[in-house]
């Protein structure tokens, strides 16, 4: 990536972190907008105001207002402590199995509404400032991007051009059609290696048939509990299976070599202890630094899990907003996908 808007004098393989801020960045949300993409802070909230009213978001919505006293509660906090109730429940039975049953039908719920309320807030969008991202990157840059959404894929698709190959970008082997997933049209010699796009929590346009991985044409689409590839939103998280254990090791692999780190829209949350451990134990000394977050407490978060890594020779910009880094690379016309 060409590193000269940022004051740097040459390129770089770079690493560029996605959070679930990056999405809600995105240059089509406005304060006006009614559904937001969620974060994880305001995920039932704006599932509420979603206008998303099947049977499974009405049962699961009554379940975290009787459970919790109010929709004010984190997707991560009501996923764990439903996971966890229902695992003890299990482990000391008292007789009863109503409760039970009602934790294990509200986390079926849940994965089934996920991919819905993103189609209300995604569906039919591209994001100028995620389509800037795609054209500016070069094979041997890698995304690393927390989030389940596909609006990052979607604007590799359509804006990478032979960079982007999703067989082999993701990190793990993509079998079948990856058609709906790249633009491979043009002339001349395309690259020796993709641009990446790795995913260690798993991705909405993902189906997994044993060790296979395939892509999904259609990401937001209704699909029974058990079809999403994700890792569930859990305080604890657990990498062991595949692909995630693949993932997670080229992440770490590509973090301990980068000289150049992006964290776009990602906070560190403290429960997210996988991440916070390969950011202080992998990456080493940065040439470049670039952090965009809102929130000020969040970017020096991320700087105080990297203090063993930003030296004083260490090139350090902050960003607001996703907007202000778009400001500085080539402006991309999108269609109407």
């Amino acid at each position: 990536m060409d590193l000269a808007p940022f004051n740097l004098d040459r390129r770089r393989e770079v690493a560029v972190i996605i959070g679930a801020g990056a999405t809600r960045g995105s240059h089509f949300v406005t304060p006006g907008t009614v559904c937001k993409p969620p974060l994880d802070s305001d995920f039932f909230t704006l599932l509420r105001s979603s206008g998303l009213n099947n049977q499974d978001a009405r049962r699961l919505l009554d379940f975290v207002e009787r459970e919790f006293g109010s929709l004010q509660v984190g997707m991560e906090t009501f996923y764990s402590q439903a996971y966890l109730y229902d695992q003890f429940i299990h482990d000391v039975p008292s007789g009863g199995k109503g409760r039970r049953r009602e934790y294990k039908w509200n986390l079926a719920y849940f994965r089934r509404v996920l991919p819905l309320l993103f189609a209300t807030s995604l569906g039919g969008h591209e994001c100028t400032f995620h389509a800037a991202l795609a054209t500016t990157v070069s094979p041997g840059d890698t995304f690393i991007s927390f989030n389940y959404d596909c609006l990052l894929d979607r604007a590799l698709a359509r804006h990478a051009g032979r960079r982007w190959r999703p067989a082999e970008g993701y990190g793990y082997p993509v079998t079948g059609s990856v058609d709906d997933w790249c633009n491979h049209t043009g002339t001349g010699r395309p690259p020796q290696s993709s641009v990446r796009l790795l995913k260690p929590h798993g991705s909405l346009n993902w189906v997994l048939s044993g060790h296979s991985l395939g892509l999904r044409s259609d990401e937001y689409s209704a699909r029974k509990e058990d079809e999403l590839v994700i890792v569930p939103p859990l305080w604890q998280k657990s990498f062991d299976a595949e692909p995630y254990q693949t993932i997670w090791r080229e992440t770490r692999r590509i973090l301990s070599r980068t000289k150049a780190l992006f964290v776009v829209g990602y906070s560190l949350p403290e429960t997210d202890v996988y991440t916070q451990a390969t950011l202080r134990m992998d990456v080493g000394p940065l040439e470049f630094l670039c952090l965009v977050n809102p929130d000020d407490e969040a970017r020096r978060r991320i700087l105080r899990t990297l203090r063993s890594s930003v030296t004083t020779s260490t090139h350090v910009v902050e960003f607001g907003r996703l907007a202000d880094v778009a400001a500085l690379l080539p402006a991309v016309a999108i269609g109407t996908p």
